[in-house]
């Protein structure tokens, strides 16, 4: 994912949890344990590990998805999260990144938090900032609940369209792996947003999801 050749004549032992570097395994120089795996040295480098960390990029990132349009009218509070945890919270789907606390009422719901796991790479921070402010954007502007496949859709074209912005090799492996993703949330609801927003805009799209709770 970061554009690299590796060797295929070496056996491989496991592979980095975040870019599926093929490695050695725990213990050799630089691979760390992330999570319920592990994390290569590349993906280390430079790794979002504390909140002073995250508050160098939390308002990079909201600055960019504001740019696109999709701006908090509240502020949300941003933590980060140990990635085995997150793991473990009930529901959340594999390999989570990142979740959106909301709580209900009478008008709809409201974000109340959002965690990251933390020791993301800067790019893999971002999409996943992306995709939760997209949670709490949609819970400013809708009543309703809509469909899981279609929320999950519009967040990982928010992930998208941020990742689009960043000119490396990991952010467009990140986009092709979204595009290929086979879950039929995640991936299906990201593939029928983006034909969407191909088709008739992305203001067309977000208008009718909010005001309707489907697709043009």
């Amino acid at each position: 994912m970061h554009g690299e050749a590796t060797c295929a004549s070496h056996p491989v032992v496991s592979r980095c949890a975040l870019c599926a570097r093929p490695g050695p395994g725990m213990g050799a120089s630089g691979w760390s344990g992330w999570g319920i795996g592990s994390r290569c040295p590349r993906c280390s480098a430079g790794a979002i590990e504390t909140q002073h960390d995250a508050r160098a990029r939390i308002p990079v990132v909201r600055a960019a998805m504001a740019d696109i349009g999709i701006a908090l009218t509240r502020r949300v509070r941003v933590t980060l999260a140990d990635p085995a945890k997150l793991s473990r919270t009930p529901n959340a789907p594999p390999g989570v990144l990142g979740l959106t606390h909301q709580l209900g009422g009478p008008s709809g719901f409201a974000t109340v938090a959002i965690e990251i796991a933390s020791g993301l790479t800067p790019t893999h921070f971002g999409a996943t900032l992306a995709h939760e402010i997209g949670h709490a954007w949609l819970a400013e502007r809708t009543a309703d609940v809509i469909s899981p496949l279609l929320e999950e859709g519009v967040c990982e074209v928010f992930a998208g369209a941020w990742l689009k912005r960043r000119p490396d090799p990991l952010a467009a492996s990140l986009r092709d792996a979204m595009a290929a993703n086979p879950d039929p949330v995640y991936g299906a609801g990201y593939r029928a947003v983006r034909a969407a927003v191909a088709a008739k805009g992305i203001r067309a799209v977000l208008h009718s999801v909010t005001r309707s709770g489907s697709l043009p």
